[in-house]
């Protein structure tokens, strides 16, 4: 194609046609900018379609990922909601001035109970990496990036401070009080009467009777969000 089109050019010089030569020559060019801009527009369309397969396989494993956040979550709740309900054992007989039994030694092991908050962490890397821009809904970019930097990091630092204050307060406290013969099963008051007149062991059931129901109020919202960013990406995989 390129010999033919020199070919054309030579004999328009020859023959001395130079006004039918500058059109020619003006059509040459057109040809290859329109050759060019094809290119482009062909490269750019390529290189949409793999940014929307990158984008639906990072979504899917965000949907992945945050089924799984759900399901950590609902078992740290387990364990918060045993905690509170300990508590709330254990602070009515001692207001009460109860007759210890059996029974509360399940209490007594459960009372000062954490869980660590873990999430999946592997999505949002990626997308971090691959730039936020991969995802190209806004409105479902910014509920992922909120529910990360924000209401994931939140959850993160009250974890912390929950168990610094059972390192440092509870632990000692318990291990003062208390015998631990079996682990989440059996704890042993070493003085249950003593117990009943303990103004700071009832202040500190009350504190983590407390803080429990804080933590539960805030999982269960935060399962809540988790669910609306799932069905969100949902719609979005349906629509692409």
């Amino acid at each position: 194609m390129i010999k033919f089109f020199r070919h054309i050019r030579k004999d328009l010089m020859e023959t001395g046609k130079t006004g039918k030569y500058l059109k020619y020559a003006i059509g040459e060019i057109l040809l290859v900018v329109i050759g060019i801009l094809i290119a482009l527009q062909i490269n750019t369309w390529n290189e949409g379609k793999k940014a929307k397969v990158i984008e639906r396989e990072l979504l899917q494993q965000f949907s992945t990922e945050l089924t799984l956040d759900i399901q950590g979550i609902k078992n740290t709740i387990g364990i918060y909601q045993g905690v509170r309900n300990s508590c709330t054992i254990l602070i009515s007989h001692l207001k009460n001035k109860k007759s210890y039994h059996d029974s509360l030694s399940y209490h007594f092991a459960i009372w000062n109970d954490y869980e660590h908050f873990n999430i999946n962490n592997g999505a949002i890397s990626n997308l971090n990496a691959r730039g936020v821009d991969i995802i190209s809904s806004s409105e479902l970019r910014n509920s992922i990036l909120k529910l990360y930097n924000q209401s994931y990091s939140y959850g993160k630092d009250i974890g912390g401070f929950f168990r610094e204050d059972h390192i440092n307060f509870t632990y000692p406290m318990y291990l003062k009080r208390i015998e631990p013969v079996q682990w989440k099963s059996i704890a042993i008051p070493n003085d249950y009467e003593s117990l009943l007149e303990d103004d700071e062991f009832m202040n500190h059931l009350q504190w983590i009777r407390n803080a429990s129901t804080y933590n539960l109020d805030f999982f269960d919202e935060l399962v809540a969000e988790i669910e609306s960013v799932i069905k969100a990406i949902e719609t979005e995989l349906q629509d692409s």
